[in-house]
């Protein structure tokens, strides 16, 4: 008896170091199969629009090539670049719940100044605009 008991144990703690070695998977397969018996809550659903490290990179991106276009650069293409930062900084703003004016301000010096202010915004909630 003394032997079965030893062996017992034996076997419990090479289990527990077996089912502590892999704890993050098993816990992964105990957490889906509650989640498909209903009986844990759903997973939360992704959060929208695109990563925030992809936002702050076309930031980092559009906003270095609008500051070194060349004087000759054609004006459509400025445009097009202006209005593509605007977009990325608008989706950055709604990542980061961040209030702007983006979209109402009316082209000219006060959209020009909304987004130095949203930049500057964005800058304090810890994503880096600025390639520098």
């Amino acid at each position: 008896m003394d032997l079965v008991v030893k062996v017992s144990v034996i076997a419990a703690v090479l289990v527990v170091w077996w089912v502590l070695a892999d704890l993050r998977r098993y816990r992964d397969l105990a957490v889906r199969a509650g989640r498909a018996l209903h009986v844990a809550e759903p997973s939360p659903p992704p959060p929208p629009g695109p990563p925030i490290e992809e936002v702050a990179a076309d930031i980092r991106r559009i906003g270095g090539q609008i500051r070194q276009a060349s004087p000759g650069m054609p004006v459509a293409r400025m445009r097009g670049w202006v209005a593509a930062y605007d977009d990325v900084l608008v989706v950055a703003c709604e990542a980061l719940a961040l209030e702007h004016r983006l979209r109402s301000t009316p082209e000219g010096a006060g959209r020009d100044l909304e987004r130095e202010r949203v930049e500057r915004l964005i800058e304090r909630a810890g994503l880096r605009v600025r390639a520098w």
